[in-house]
């Protein structure tokens, strides 16, 4: 058996608004509410239908699948008789959704739809996607090669704890929003540095923008990365360089040297003859590869003091 076009059902475009929906299958269910029409299993019947239908076309994530699935499917333009028999199995689904009226009279109804030229309005109670938002943010040196922590503040848009996101309070215009429903507000949060993220990368931080407004969920936030200088070491890829001074006898002689590198102090041996310019390299002490475990090397240059 074809399953049932839902929008004809209750006689709604099947780019009908939230509100619309919900305003047809009110109508329609006190018309065919089991309360207004003791006994009638015909009605009993209808209303199920009914039910299924706003379930599924009253929720986002079931309604986008449901379109998926039956894309030719529409809304009718002249009076139809549908097939009100339960599907097969003998069981339906119950969406009350919003309905909160227990009729207990006959209502007028009609299952059609006339077609208009008008577009209804935006449905200002409809659930809406809160902005996203962009920073730049400092991070230090050896945090955007290891990877790390760091506190970030900014500003954004919140839920008004006042009047719980309504914009009312007290059947009054919340004094705190103005009616707005959000303000704004200092956030603090910890952000995750990916260990060897590249310099001007932007992480993005889901859900956390402005907020959304009537239920709608949360923006993202995104955050271009801004390495900060560090005064002695330089970054090639995955490899750090550092320009280490050593006294001429030093590098005539030759001996050892304690070198600091990105999270730690290392001890080397400076080989006898050295020249200014030449370099050391340590395996595995410069920056983590490609956000992993694995790290490139550290090169230690070489440069001899005059006295």
């Amino acid at each position: 058996m074809p399953r049932r076009d839902y929008y004809k059902i209750l006689g709604v475009a099947k780019d009908a608004k939230p509100r619309e929906i919900k305003k047809k299958y009110r109508e329609l269910a006190k018309k065919y509410h089991p309360d207004a029409n003791k006994g009638s299993k015909k009605a009993e019947t209808q209303f199920k239908v009914l039910s299924e239908a706003y379930s599924t076309l009253s929720n986002t994530k079931k309604r986008r699948e449901y379109d998926r699935k039956h894309p030719s499917r529409g809304p009718s333009r002249k009076r139809t008789t549908e097939d009100w028999s339960p599907p097969p199995g003998g069981r339906w689904g119950y969406g009350f959704g919003n309905y909160e009226t227990r009729g207990r009279a006959q209502y007028d109804g009609s299952f059609s739809r006339t077609a208009t030229e008008e577009t209804p309005p935006p449905d200002p109670n409809a659930p809406t996607r809160g902005f996203d938002l962009q920073f730049m943010v400092d991070v230090p040196f050896t945090t955007v090669a290891l990877g790390g922590t760091i506190p970030y503040i900014y500003e954004k848009y919140v839920e008004c704890n006042a009047c719980v996101g309504t914009g009312e309070s007290s059947g009054e215009t919340c004094k705190t929003c103005e009616g707005k429903r959000r303000v704004v507000k200092d956030v603090s949060l910890d952000v995750k540095i990916p260990p060897g993220v590249a310099d001007k990368y932007v992480l993005r931080i889901q859900d956390e923008g402005g907020a959304g407004m009537n239920g709608g969920p949360s923006g993202d936030l995104f955050l271009k990365i801004c390495t900060e200088p560090h005064p002695n070491f330089k970054r090639k890829k995955s490899d750090i360089y550092a320009e280490t001074l050593i006294s001429p006898e030093l590098a005539e002689k030759g001996g050892t040297l304690n070198v600091e590198t990105l999270d730690a102090v290392k001890t080397i041996e400076v080989e006898e003859g050295t020249l200014t310019g030449e370099e050391l390299r340590l395996p595995g002490e410069g920056a983590a590869i490609l956000w992993g475990k694995k790290r490139g090397d550290f090169i230690v240059k070489f440069a001899i003091s005059d006295g």
